[in-house]
């Protein structure tokens, strides 16, 4: 990471990022229970759901400084895959989209059966 990842608002996860810790995280279980460890994660960190599109596989939460859009994408029956992009708002970020997107990930390790990290490049 950059002096500039510092400042920056947007940060997102993709199978073969640069660093480690935004990569895509992939679980053992299917895209609804995925999907509910998300809203669950959502409600406890004052998060709202204002958009749920399930044929898309991606949710919309909105914070009141910033907002997540969570893409859930089903591997198989059973592998699932997440990934994150959250915007802050305001001029400089301070690390605070890095560390939604480490918060959200490690709360998903802890409730979902987790398999694995950009297991498919």
């Amino acid at each position: 990471m950059g002096a500039f990842d510092f400042l920056k608002t947007i940060s997102e996860t993709r199978e073969m990022h640069s660093v480690k810790a935004f990569r895509t995280h992939y679980y053992k279980t299917n895209y609804n229970k995925v999907k509910d460890a998300v809203l669950a994660f959502a409600k406890e960190d004052d998060y709202t759901a204002k958009n749920i599109d399930d044929t898309h596989g991606e949710l919309y939460l909105q914070g009141k400084k910033s907002h997540i859009i969570v893409s859930i994408v089903q591997v198989t029956p059973i592998e699932t895959a997440v990934d994150l992009k959250v915007q802050y708002y305001g001029m400089i970020g301070f690390n605070r989209p890095k560390k939604a997107i480490q918060k959200t990930y490690a709360y998903l390790d802890q409730h979902l059966p987790f398999k694995g990290i950009s297991l498919h490049p």
